[in-house]
This record gives C-alpha cells, structure tokens and sequence, in this order.
C-alpha cells in the first residue's frame, strides 16, 4: 500500500531514476515473483496479455466431458506491488517482488484459474510508458482502473468458457476486488486479505491523505446481487491495520469480518491459508457454500 506523494513530479522522476539507477547495480538475483512466474507457467498458465496496460495469467485445464467442468473461474488479484520508498515516493515499476496472490493462484487445483496483474504491472519499461502513474498511485481505485480491471475479466470468462468469477484479492488488489464486484452480476463470491474496505479509515489509521483520484467501497452503493463476501485482517498488519474496515463493516453480517491472529500484511499469509485449523476449515466451507448451483 502506497502513501502519497510528496514531490514535483520532475523531482520525483529525478529521485526515483537515481535510486532506481543504485539499487540496481550488482543485483541479478531473481525475486520470489519471478521464480513464481516461472511456476505459472510449468503448471500450465498461459500468459494473457489480451489488453493493453494489464497482464494476467490463465489456466484452463483440459477435462475430458466439459460437461463436468467448472463454470467457475477462479481470479487472484495482486496487491498494489512495489512498496513505496519512505511512505512518500511511488516506485517507478509498480511489479511486486513479492506476491500473497500469485502463490494462492499457483496452489488452486480448480480446472479455471486466473492470476490477475493489476494495471501497469510487469510491464516492459517501454510499455510502461503508456501506462499513467496514477493508476499506481493516487488512482489505482479509480474508474479508468476499474474499468479496464473490468474488461480483462470479460476477456478471462471468454477465453476460460466460464460463467461466473470468484474473486479473491490481497490488500489492495481485495480492494479493487470489490469494486469491480459492486459493477457486474456474475460475481459468485469476494475474499479479501489485508484489504482496507474503508479508504478513509485506512487513511486516518495511518495519518495520510487518502488516495484522491480513487474510489472507496464504503462509499459505494450497495450490490443488489446474490454475491458473498469475506474478509480477512492480519491482527498484526501495521500496513492495513483491522481499523482499516471502518464504515464498510456497517454493510456485513456477523462473521464476515474475521481477524486471524499472529499474521502481518504479507507475512505468514500463504502459509496460514494452507493449514487445516478452525480458521481455514470455516474458510473452506464458506466457500463450498458459495460454489454451490444456485
């Protein structure tokens, strides 16, 4: 989750490319992300770059009688990406180095998964000079955002031969995961982790301006569909704190809220969501609820 920005927008290109131009040098180490993208494709994932500006990756195992095959898709929503530098300054590539989504993506066994990149992510630098920096910054919730979010889900449930979409999105990605339900009707099911439901809470938590060119789902119109919600907070995320959920819990039943204990914003998430205790078990069956034919 980034901040704001602090600078001209020449100094912070000045700055960025300095730093950028230090950091780099002496560093050919792959990132997890990289060796989870080459995963990705081990395991069957096509890369799916159907649109401009935003990647996604796409697995559509081969089933014998189609018939028997899901008409679910299941789509990971990555974060926001690369961390901002000291709170103030947006990376210049927003691709993450580390991921809690591309790893869930890459351990579901549905016959339809989809791992989502948000816009302007693991773009080349040439490509990425198209893509707007506000839709990493300021305006990464925003309705250019949203909407092209919007057209590569159409272009997923096409290629997939799928009907309907269970999104599950990690901190910010969750956020963005929401928005894009609150707009479509063959939304299943929503699961967010570490997500700040309420911009302007996660704002205050955080002594920040809230992103200014971005829409915030507490604000937002509730959906008239048959969609479930969940959604999980690490009890010790500082970067998305549970305040984070503010007035978006007004909406939300008992239980829909959960805070899972001893977990940060990045930390432990992958591993907590393969274990097998009460948490994970409760998870489960919510989810086979929602899958079920309706």
């Amino acid at each position: 989750m980034g901040c704001r920005l602090g600078m001209k927008t020449g100094q912070w290109l000045l700055v960025c490319a300095l730093f950028a131009w230090l950091s780099g040098c002496g560093h050919s180490t792959r990132s997890p992300v990289d060796r989870e993208r080459m995963q990705l494709t081990q395991q069957g994932f096509v890369e799916f770059s159907a649109l401009p500006n935003i990647k996604a990756w796409l697995k559509h195992a081969a089933i014998a009688d189609e018939r028997q095959a899901s008409k679910v898709l299941q789509v990971y929503l990555e974060g926001d990406g690369a961390p901002w530098w000291g709170q103030r300054l947006p990376p210049l590539d927003p691709t993450p180095s580390t991921s809690v989504s591309l790893p869930l993506a890459l351990g579901d066994t549905h016959d339809r998964v989809a791992y989502l990149g948000r816009p302007c992510q693991y773009l080349t630098t040439l490509a990425r000079q198209s893509c707007p920096v506000e839709w990493w910054t300021s305006g990464r919730w925003s309705e250019p955002v949203i909407a092209l979010t919007q057209q590569m889900l159409d272009r997923l449930l096409q290629a997939s031969g799928a009907r309907e979409l269970v999104l599950t999105g990690h901190s910010g990605g969750g956020t963005l995961a929401l928005l894009v339900a609150a707009r479509r009707e063959d939304v299943r099911c929503v699961l967010t982790l570490a997500s700040p439901l309420d911009l302007h809470a996660w704002a205050k938590v955080q002594g920040v301006e809230a992103p200014q060119h971005s829409l915030n789902p507490a604000d937002e119109l509730v959906p008239r569909t048959r969609m479930q919600t969940r959604h999980l907070q690490g009890a010790k995320d500082r970067v998305v704190p549970p305040e984070s959920v503010g007035r978006y819990r007004d909406r939300l039943e008992p239980g829909q809220v959960v805070t899972v204990p001893n977990l940060g914003h990045v930390q432990g998430w992958v591993n907590w969501w393969h274990g097998h205790g009460d948490e994970q078990v409760g998870l489960s069956a919510w989810f086979q609820q929602c899958l079920k034919p309706v």
